[in-house]
């Protein structure tokens, strides 16, 4: 019986190395240039979303609280939009919030999906960090969520004037996001 335990306890860091080794592989770009060696992060790769370039997918959304729920007026306006889906359970949507409200604050339109959450919670989660949403609705079944292509959240997706969608970000909006990815499109 002890062979058995002493040979799984030899396994495991082998195991652990494995798993790191292939974390540093397709975690990184590794390359050889003029002799150097070159390594870069491509975790900030964005996974290519299926629906840039085509009309947004409809909501499938119920009331949240009071707030108003997403409808076609919310996106008849003549400049950009983002959609972003969040929760308040999501750790990195309370990190992107301020710069939600920034956004909103410069003008711009935000319409809110929040997604499997629990309504108290989220009423309680945008009456302490604010409401930057022009209109909000609830994804309880996750069907907007799915039709949208959204795999985790925060995702945001920017719609031009005619609501083709033209971004996706997947992950917190940093103030590097909005000054690499938005910038120009909503300050132009």
């Amino acid at each position: 019986m002890s062979q058995i335990s002493f040979k799984i306890i030899l396994v495991i860091p082998i195991f652990i190395l494995l798993c790191l080794s292939l974390f540093v592989i397709f975690a990184y770009d590794i390359e050889m240039a003029n002799g150097k060696l070159s390594i870069k992060s491509n975790t900030s790769k964005q996974i290519k979303s299926n629906l840039i370039g085509q009309k947004k997918p409809n909501f499938y959304l119920t009331p949240l609280n009071h707030y108003e729920t997403p409808q076609e007026k919310h996106l008849d306006v003549s400049n950009y939009k983002l959609v972003n889906f969040w929760a308040s359970w999501c750790a990195p949507c309370r990190a992107e919030h301020k710069s939600l409200m920034s956004i909103q604050k410069n003008g711009y339109r935000i319409i809110g999906v929040n997604y499997k959450d629990n309504p108290l919670n989220a009423q309680k989660f945008l009456t302490e960090l604010g409401n930057p949403y022009v209109a909000i609705g609830s994804d309880q079944s996750g069907k907007t969520a799915i039709d949208w292509g959204v795999y985790g959240i925060p995702e945001t997706f920017l719609l031009d004037k005619e609501n083709n969608i033209l971004l996706r970000i997947a992950g917190p909006i940093t103030s590097t996001i909005y000054e690499n990815k938005l910038k120009m499109y909503l300050e132009e």
